[in-house]
């Protein structure tokens, strides 16, 4: 029973790991307006603006830049981190291979470059997919590299 009781637990933490990296869609009205500011002033001319919260204090602001790339801002009360997400076709081959060297089976869900205060490093959420019908990603971790692909780090969601 403690066993089952301890796999409860874990399997509730894990869901909320990923929600909290997804968040909940919110308008714009329902956005802090110092972020709100701070995101016009950063980008001036974004129209389409997807906003989540991923925590009380934490929102994501979702677009696509000039330049057609994916592109999101993470307001929290630390500052602000600007990630930029490459297409699949672009990512990192030293990184694909490590990721097939460290975790076999795994599959890369989304890679952005990631820039907080003057640093730049990439991020890769990895996981595996399961499921005959609808594949749901399992047992994921979040990788950090360096922007010359030397792996740093990884967190266990």
């Amino acid at each position: 029973m403690k066993k089952i009781l301890i796999f409860a637990v874990a399997a509730l933490l894990s869901q909320t790991m990923l929600f909290a990296q997804n968040g909940k869609s919110v308008s714009e009205k329902d956005v802090p307006e110092r972020y709100v500011k701070d995101f016009h002033r950063q980008a001036q001319d974004v129209k389409n603006v997807d906003w989540r919260i991923i925590d009380t204090l934490i929102y994501d602001a979702y677009f696509v830049n000039d330049n057609g790339t994916k592109t999101s801002y993470r307001f929290s009360p630390k500052g602000t981190e600007t990630r930029w997400y490459v297409d699949e076709k672009y990512y990192p081959h030293s990184i694909v291979e490590k990721i097939k060297e460290m975790h076999p089976g795994y599959k890369i869900k989304e890679l952005y470059a990631l820039q907080i205060k003057n640093k730049v490093t990439y991020q890769a959420l990895v996981g595996q997919r399961k499921g005959l019908f609808a594949k749901k990603w399992k047992k994921m971790r979040l990788m950090n590299f360096e922007t010359d692909t030397k792996f740093i780090d990884e967190i266990e969601l």
